[in-house]
């Protein structure tokens, strides 16, 4: 889960310890420059790829530098934004492990994370320097620029990352960062001394076996999991001897180098609008007065507002946030137990992994093959089943306990509120239609989505001012980088796999076990998802096991877009599992609710979602009917 560590961050318009500020004004000088970067960067791109859909439906011309140019930006919001993200303590990070340590061994362990990040950072960017330099005199093949310079954000990041590092531990007491730091060296040290001694070792059992304890070991001390996937990955290939290092950097470039990732941070962006700029507090008015009248009443409103929310933002932590904030008074003058509100909201938040634009959903389509508007149809059904599953639970349970019998709302009110909540309400339509009839890319409709929200923000609601529209800016450049770092980290990680040929001895485990039984294969792969959602978060999850469980679906006779749909559920149930899912602490943080209440609430809860995944993976149509009809499967 995301976690504030021992130390809090140098940034200059967030940390709340004023001395930091003034004691270290350089870092603070570094980190808002950095992040007036690459919002400038994510602002350029916006104006470009909206152009070009103007440009394209008007005149029939097409920007055909905007790909090279959207490459560049995904790598300064990846590494530059993503070293900013580190420094601000956004990056993901398991804790399940030593939030249950003595609280004084964290200064240690705190430090034992950053001189990982500052060692890694260092010899990554050594390594990065030969790249750039090999790529000096490639051309690109429309800007014809050096394709040097779609290098060099990641050395800068790494660059960033270390020079952060640095600071972060030379402001806690020398008893706490001198041990960590000299287990680091050894455990280099020792590395590098049998590895030039007796090896390299190849991929043996033993290597991979040692190769998974030093993951488990990174994972455990709560090294955020983008470090720890590149980590892994460089110790793997340097004791095994199975590649280049220089492979690295390479495929860390090259894994958001994929323009639909442009889609990421401009959908995050389209949510923050949509909370800063008063959408979100419209929409739940109009669900309130439309659905608080049915047995269950906010509870039933929170489920449908999860829905809806999913399909403008596609991050389930901005959906989260903007439902638990703009309903938490609410849920509190009612009477309404605020342990079950928390818990609810986790259950409404794993259907918005397939519900278009679900971030996992548009990673899954640029690291798969399966078509983006197939993924985006499939998911809608089976995310409706959920939803009806859970306001089933919801109504029945408040109808046995004679509780919560609905609010009933004038019509007065409700039609209000609808005026209000139609134009909010384009932004999903606007979504789905644009990417399934073809007019434009997920990415282009993701700055299409921005522009409309900044519009009716600004115009129609009139509550977004200069002020929210740069922290609207500044929070899609440090989050989007986090998210595309993990991104970038996990396609070195995989590429890694690959090279060793672990993901084909994975499938062929999985082939010997399961034989050709279809129900056999698939009930394996949710239990496996589930958990490692639960231990990785779902993103990092998908990154790693998408590429290895997707190719064994045909071979099952299983629809890759159904197991898509299948695999994203599963991986949201993990997120959300109690006491471990890091979805499950958000809530809870948005809540103020304690997590052991929240977790025991949640139980009923899990139990609907696994009935509800089971029902999305053994019968097929709900996920194909939809891509089916529009001759999109």
């Amino acid at each position: 889960m995301q976690e504030v560590f021992d130390s809090p961050p140098i940034v200059c318009n967030v940390d709340p310890h004023e001395y930091l500020r003034k004691e270290y004004p350089v870092v603070c000088w570094v980190d808002k420059s950095m992040v007036v970067l690459v919002g400038l960067a994510v602002i350029t791109e916006l104006i470009v790829l909206f152009g070009n859909v103007l440009t394209r439906t008007f005149f029939d011309h097409t920007i055909l530098w905007a790909n090279e140019l959207g490459h560049l930006v995904l790598t300064v919001i990846a590494f530059v934004g993503g070293a900013v993200a580190y420094n601000r303590n956004e990056h993901i990070a398991v804790h399940a492990v030593i939030s249950r340590l003595p609280q004084s061994w964290r200064p240690a362990l705190d430090s034992l994370v950053d001189w990982f990040v500052l060692t890694g950072s260092v010899f990554a960017a050594y390594i990065s320097v030969d790249v750039i330099k090999s790529r000096v005199d490639e051309l690109s093949t429309v800007m014809e620029i050096s394709m040097s310079w779609f290098v060099l954000p990641l050395t800068i990041g790494l660059i960033l990352m270390a020079f952060f590092a640095v600071f972060r531990l030379i402001r806690r007491q020398k008893a706490a960062i001198i041990i960590p730091g000299i287990l680091v060296f050894l455990m280099f040290g020792v590395v590098v001394f049998v590895n030039n001694m007796w090896g390299p070792f190849g991929s043996s059992v033993t290597v991979n076996c040692s190769i998974l304890a030093f993951f488990i070991l990174l994972m455990a001390v709560g090294l955020p999991v983008g470090f720890v996937l590149a980590i892994v990955a460089t110790t793997f290939l340097y004791i095994s001897g199975t590649g280049e290092l220089i492979a690295l950097p390479s495929t860390m470039e090259s894994g958001v180098s994929n323009f639909v990732l442009l889609a990421i941070p401009f959908f995050m962006m389209a949510g923050y609008v949509m909370t800063e700029g008063g959408l979100s507090s419209r929409l739940s008015d109009f669900v309130v007065a439309l659905v608080g009248r049915v047995r269950g009443g906010l509870y039933q409103v929170i489920i449908v507002s999860m829905y809806i929310f999913s399909g403008i933002s596609g991050s389930k932590a901005a959906d989260v946030a903007a439902v638990g904030t703009s309903m938490k008074q609410m849920i509190r003058d009612n009477g309404y137990d605020e342990a079950e509100f928390a818990a609810l909201l986790s259950a409404g938040a794993v259907m918005g992994e397939t519900i278009p634009p679900s971030l996992p959903m548009l990673v899954l389509g640029s690291i798969t093959t399966i078509s983006m508007g197939a993924l985006f149809m499939g998911g809608l059904i089976p995310a409706a089943v959920i939803a009806l599953c859970l306001m089933l639970a919801i109504y029945f349970k408040a109808r046995i306990s004679n509780k919560y019998p609905g609010i009933k709302m004038p019509v007065s009110i409700l039609f209000k509120s609808s005026l209000y909540a139609i134009p909010a309400f384009l932004v999903p339509v606007l979504l789905v239609v644009g990417i399934v009839s073809g007019a434009a890319t997920p990415t282009e409709i993701s700055s299409v989505a921005v522009v409309y929200g900044l519009v009716l923000s600004g115009v129609f609601y009139r509550e977004m001012t200069w002020k929210r529209l740069w922290k609207t800016v500044s929070d899609t450049a440090v989050k989007g980088g986090m998210i595309l770092f993990i991104t970038s980290t996990a396609s070195s990680f995989a590429w890694t796999l690959t090279s060793a040929d672990i993901p084909g001895e994975i499938a062929r485990a999985m082939i010997d076990f399961a034989g050709k039984t279809d129900w056999l294969f698939i009930l394996t792969s949710l239990i496996i998802l589930v958990i490692m959602g639960a231990l990785l978060e779902g993103l990092p999850a998908l990154l790693v096991f998408a590429p290895i469980l997707m190719p064994l679906a045909p071979q099952f006779g299983v629809s890759p877009v159904q197991y898509g749909i299948v695999l994203l559920i599963s991986m949201g149930v993990g997120c959300f599992f109690p006491i471990i899912g890091v979805g499950m602490y958000i809530a809870c943080s948005v809540t103020d609710v304690k997590v052991e209440a929240a977790s025991k609430a949640m139980i009923p809860y899990v139990a609907i979602l696994l009935i509800g995944l089971l029902l999305v993976a053994f019968v097929p149509w709900f996920s194909l009917a939809l891509p089916h009809f529009f001759n999109l499967a």
